[in-house]
């Protein structure tokens, strides 16, 4: 609110300056070369303004607090005909005494969503957001995994088993080794379940009786070394392939769906069953056979300050699970940020974010 207001105080008082003062000294004394020069230089800021606004979201004031006016869903610029329908919601405001023209202007403050959009940005479907310098993309070198050995499995810690659970004389080994496997808490919760056949200390097959087979002869008569086949020494005329480096955009997040695929997200995308938008976003569509995901169930941000996702209205709602366990049910069309690490459950599919901007994944 209080960008908004200063930005709105820098363009008045860059048109007072160029031009509006001009007209108004020209009306106070009735010059009319004073009006007319002060008529176009109003003019011709205006339409400077206008221009900008429409085409890039920058106004003079706006640069200088450092806010923009995009597209809600795809973070573009939102042209000149619907900042004219902004103009239209203000300007009907201050007719109503000057009290709507406050009410408007004070509107973002009512938005429940945490947005803060105002009544002028709901009609022409944008929204103000503060901007932040980028980065330049870098180019990062494959990087080569050293393969380790698998650390050795640390020695079992005794199990705390229930007094229920002691076993009785004349208890099979097999039932208590169950039992250990049951209350053993060092081991990660799965499903256990019986052997199919007791463990053999041999193979099935008795090779014993196998027969022995004798070494066949050559029947041409040749050499032995001769009927070797030896490896081709190395080739100096074949070219290794050039490795390609690995271009990561800093100002992109990369997310892993349910099923193993990794996406990258450059600015915004709509997730669902079968997502749709008259807008240029990314769509990202999901394996779905239940059909618990909506069609539009969620949208995801990417900013300079980070990743945000917000529900769209979904019929099964949104859930974040934050790194450290905590979990967030995410409300209609309110923004929550999303750390590195953090899944989100959507029906009976879910996503997790492996990389926000400015992260680098090869560290």
């Amino acid at each position: 609110m209080s960008r908004r207001f200063c930005a709105g105080l820098i363009d008045l008082a860059l048109l007072l300056v160029l031009g509006g003062g001009v007209l108004v000294l020209g009306l106070a004394r009735g010059g009319g070369a004073l009006v007319l020069v002060g008529s176009v230089s109003v003019l011709v800021v205006s339409v400077a303004q206008w221009v900008a606004h429409g085409r890039s979201g920058w106004t003079v004031g706006r640069r200088a607090v450092g806010i923009r006016t995009l597209d809600v869903e795809s973070r573009t610029p939102i042209g000149l005909l619907r900042v004219l329908v902004r103009s239209a919601v203000i300007a009907a405001g201050a007719l109503a005494l000057g009290v709507g023209l406050l009410v408007v202007l004070a509107s973002p403050a009512f938005d429940r969503t945490g947005r803060r959009r105002g009544w002028q940005d709901l009609a022409a479907r944008d929204e103000v957001l503060r901007v932040r310098a980028q980065q330049v993309p870098v180019v990062v070198p494959p990087r080569v995994r050293r393969t380790e050995p698998a650390p050795q499995p640390a020695g079992r810690r005794p199990v705390s088993v229930p007094g229920w659970a002691v076993a009785e004389p004349g208890m099979s080994a097999e039932g208590t080794a169950l039992l250990d496997l049951l209350f053993d808490e060092s081991r990660p919760a799965a499903l256990v379940l019986a052997p199919l056949a007791p463990q053999r200390s041999g193979p099935d097959l008795d090779t014993r009786a196998t027969p022995v087979v004798r070494q066949v002869g050559l029947s041409y008569g040749l050499a032995p070394e001769l009927e070797l086949t030896r490896p081709a020494g190395p080739r100096h005329d074949l070219a290794a392939a050039p490795v390609t480096p690995v271009v990561v955009d800093p100002r992109a997040a990369e997310i892993e769906l349910g099923d193993g695929q990794h996406i990258t997200i450059a600015r915004t995308a709509l997730v669902g069953r079968n997502p749709a938008s008259d807008a240029d976003v990314q769509l990202v569509r999901v394996v779905d056979p239940a059909r618990s995901v909506s069609k539009t169930h969620l949208q995801i941000g990417v900013e300079p300050g980070g990743v945000w996702i917000a529900d769209r209205g979904s019929t099964n709602g949104t859930v974040v699970t934050l790194p450290d366990g905590a979990q967030v049910v995410c409300r209609v069309d309110q923004q929550v940020r999303l750390r590195v690490g953090s899944t989100v459950t959507f029906g009976d599919c879910s996503l997790r974010l492996i990389r926000a901007p400015g992260n680098d994944p090869m560290a």
